[in-house]
């Protein structure tokens, strides 16, 4: 299993401290928010490579702090791409670190601007206890506006995807998908698929959705703090709770 890191965004919501520096690595408790997520992918036996996905802007950032890093197994891939017109989505980005990496492999994907309360060797047991089907991380969500802007899952009694949909103004549950997934090679095998019906490359939540219609997608719920930092009142918040 490797790991792939979603943080070739341009983070516009928080200019000017993501004019000319990513968003995935701003301090938050007194390191990189990114370092957050590595060593909780390091600690895992499962994962043999952590690929870390940057546009050709930040690149640069993330080779210096890959290279300063005491995890080894970090590996920085520039998607060449330099603005917002030209990016190529969280999903194109996925594929494009699959080809060039040359990843034949189950994958566990993640967003470098979330940070996850959750235990994520127990995420990737659920993975392997439902037969390695897709596994995509949820929470309950109260508040109505807050939950529009998330990906809302619906499930049956076993925790199986029956619906989804990106950022909907109606939400049918109250489950919002946070950015972690953990895709059997089987699945992303079938993005060509995906691309050639002309499906949105970008917004990750996006390849659940359309997957859990042809193949079995799983939800694991938590009740532990997730956050999504977006804005400057969400970086804010987060470093208050992390104590900076």
């Amino acid at each position: 299993m490797q790991a792939i890191v979603l943080a070739a965004g341009y983070a516009t919501r928080l200019f000017p401290l993501t004019r000319d520096f990513p968003k995935a690595l701003l301090s938050v408790g007194g390191k990189p928010m990114l370092d957050h997520l590595v060593e909780k992918l390091d600690a895992l036996e499962e994962i043999s490579a952590i690929h870390v996905v940057s546009n050709h802007r930040f690149a640069g950032h993330f080779e210096a702090w890959a290279k300063g890093h005491r995890v080894r197994k970090i590996h920085v891939h520039d998607d060449g791409t330099s603005d917002d017109q030209t990016k190529l989505g969280a999903i194109g980005d996925i594929d494009f670190v699959l080809k060039v990496a040359g990843i034949d492999d189950d994958v566990l994907i993640a967003a470098g601007d979330n940070l996850l309360g959750i235990d994520i060797g127990a995420f990737v047991s659920r993975f392997y206890e439902i037969g390695r089907k897709t596994v995509i991380l949820a929470q309950k969500i109260a508040d109505l506006e807050t939950l529009r802007r998330f990906g809302v899952a619906q499930t049956d009694e076993s925790g199986k995807v029956i619906g989804f949909e990106e950022k909907p103004l109606n939400p049918k549950s109250d489950l919002g998908a946070f950015a972690l997934y953990l895709y059997p090679k089987e699945a992303l095998a079938l993005l060509p698929e995906y691309f050639a019906g002309g499906n949105n490359p970008d917004a990750p939540g996006n390849l659940p959705a359309w997957l859990q219609k042809r193949a079995e997608v799983y939800a694991f719920v938590t009740d532990q703090p997730c956050f999504d930092i977006g804005t400057h009142e969400s970086l804010r918040a987060v470093r208050e709770i992390y104590g900076e």
